[in-house]
């Protein structure tokens, strides 16, 4: 046999806790009801007048003191009043309570019963569905299913509309988690592999770079461009090298304090050309945190050179550097073509580029240096056309 589900329990209690004491109430009336005509106050009482007058009249003629005479006849009053009142309230009842009286209140006991049942159904199931509902949703949660449509209607119960509310909350939560994790190891197998090929790159690399010096000292004029390509080429894959080396390491050495205004004023002067214009912005100075300098400066430099490499040359550069709520918001913004909606996300994984000679490792390794710091990167519009990077750190 099935067990009972919640809300059946739910209402097999309710009804014991309410209809069934007032079907006992209402049997127990019906029931003195029915019994009551069985009982004869009167003839009780006119048993006791016959038996008074019965023995007053055996007393007649026998001398007795005046004194008791007047006890025997204010008896004899006492009894004939008690007979008549016993009477009146016996006939007033007779009429007070018809003869249906009885299956009247029957029906009425039933009635309230049914109605004690409906009332308790409908509390029941009130009481039940929320918690149903909250069973529902961590299946849910647990087999990584979105969550319901936000009911639009308010209905139900406040307290579990929190719960609602919070468990929501707890599987955006965790969702979120699982893809930070995932993203995480996925970028602990990049680093790895990256380094492995960074490793094996550097090893022949050496050897060709020196080659190339050696041949451009003593080479004929024609052979002038083909050794400008492969040193061109066998730069470019030292440089990559390098970023593999850097993907998915963890910053050297201990936190120490850098002064982000002055950092970010020094670097954009540097980085912008003279055919470009750089502004920038700080709200408050000096702006200081604890971060680790070196990995932090890569990051920002390589921000900075691609803002001026989406310009072509051309156009403008600005760094603004606020504080809000103990956060440090780093917003470097250029004129260039802008990113699309759907490429936001994408250009921080490893090995995505839209640049003919980028490795698609410079913002992967961005985001994962300002993650090691406990901080965020995201990107937006630049009102009036352009990309805008945010940084934002904590104190």
């Amino acid at each position: 046999m099935s067990r009972l589900s919640y809300r059946g329990r739910l209402f097999l209690a309710l009804l014991v806790v309410s209809a069934i004491p007032v079907a006992l109430m209402s049997a127990a009336g019906v029931y003195a009801l029915a019994v009551f005509p069985e009982v004869q106050g009167s003839a009780a009482v006119e048993r006791v007048a016959t038996s008074t007058r019965a023995l007053l009249n055996s007393l007649e003629g026998v001398a007795v003191a005046p004194a008791t005479e007047a006890a025997m006849a204010e008896q004899q009053a006492a009894a004939t009043d008690l007979l008549v009142k016993t009477r009146n309230s016996e006939a007033l009842l007779t009429r007070r309570l018809p003869v249906g009286l009885g299956a009247s209140v029957i029906v009425a006991a039933i009635l309230l019963v049914f109605s004690t049942a409906v009332v308790g159904s409908a509390l029941a199931r009130q009481l039940a569905a929320p918690l149903d509902e909250v069973v529902e949703w961590t299946g849910r949660i647990k087999r990584r299913e979105p969550m319901p449509a936000e009911a639009s209607d308010g209905a139900g119960i406040p307290e579990f509309a929190v719960l609602r509310d919070s468990l929501r909350d707890l599987a955006q939560s965790l969702e979120q988690a699982r893809e930070a994790e995932l993203e995480a190891e996925r970028l602990r197998a990049f680093g790895e592999v990256a380094r492995r090929v960074a490793h094996e790159m550097r090893n022949p690399l050496t050897p060709i770079r020196l080659a190339v010096s050696a041949l451009r000292r003593g080479a004929p004029p024609e052979w002038a461009e083909s050794l400008e390509v492969i040193a061109a080429e066998s730069a470019r894959l030292e440089a990559m090298s390098r970023e593999f080396a850097q993907l998915g390491r963890l910053p050297d050495g201990v936190a120490s304090p850098v002064d982000l205004s002055e950092l970010l004023g020094e670097m954009l002067r540097a980085s912008v050309p003279d055919t470009m214009t750089g502004e920038f912005i700080a709200e408050a100075e000096p702006v200081v945190i604890t971060a680790h300098y070196d990995p932090l400066r890569r990051a920002f430099s390589n921000l900075l050179r691609n803002a001026v490499e989406a310009c072509g040359g051309e156009g403008r550069v600005g760094v603004h550097l606020g504080v809000q709520d103990g956060v440090v918001a780093v917003a470097i913004a250029d004129s260039g073509p802008g990113v699309a909606l759907a490429d936001r996300e994408r250009i921080f994984q490893p090995y995505y580029t839209d640049k003919r000679d980028g490795t698609g490792l410079g913002l992967a390794i961005v985001r994962q240096t300002i993650e090691q710091h406990q901080g965020s990167i995201t990107v937006t519009d630049t009102p009036g056309g352009g990309a805008t990077f945010i940084v934002r750190l904590p104190l």
